[in-house]
């Protein structure tokens, strides 16, 4: 197994990966396509980035792998296919009225990185805890210390508790 791909989250014009959420984003059968794995670093078949703007949240680029090879077009867009046989439609502009929280990181701490599924907020020096309504921001937490004071926690647990698979490919906040 390997290291999943994560969403990418922009906020304030930095890229963040996207490590833990409440509550359902976008996925491609709002499009009306359905994904099946194209690598082992993308089991679910696709990933996103979305945008945090003034006017709520949206959705940026879409790369996927349709199972029967039959990509719809998005607002008009049609991808662009890559060399895995998965497409990436760029330069969307799709509004994404998710109501929950999601939990952003980046500085990535490689030795802290786990070979299998999404890294946890622990192996990142930048976390942030985000709650929204309808894709606008309503609630920011800054994490980054409480995560420091608890840096390693799930990489440790993984290899000497025999933290489960499912653990580690899941994006469950509570997964530390």
């Amino acid at each position: 197994m390997t290291g999943q791909i994560s969403d990418t989250i922009i906020y304030k014009g930095e890229n963040y990966d996207l490590i833990g959420i409440k509550g359902e984003l976008i996925s491609p059968k709002k499009f009306g396509m359905s994904t099946k794995v194209y690598s082992t670093g993308c089991w679910r078949g696709f990933y996103a980035t979305y945008e945090i703007t003034e006017a709520g949240l949206r959705l940026r680029t879409l790369t996927l792998s349709e199972k029967d090879n039959k990509y719809q077009p998005i607002n008009n867009i049609r991808p662009e296919k890559g060399t895995w046989g998965e497409a990436t439609y760029n330069n969307l502009d799709v509004n994404v009225p998710f109501s929950g929280t999601i939990r952003l990181a980046k500085d990535f701490i490689w030795e802290l990185y786990i070979h299998m599924g999404y890294q946890k907020p622990t192996a990142f020096k930048t976390v942030y805890e985000i709650t929204l309504e309808d894709g606008r921001v309503v609630k920011l937490q800054d994490k980054s210390k409480e995560m420091e004071e608890k840096r390693g926690a799930f990489k440790k647990a993984y290899e000497t508790d025999g933290r489960t698979i499912a653990d580690a490919f899941s994006l469950n906040m509570e997964l530390e």
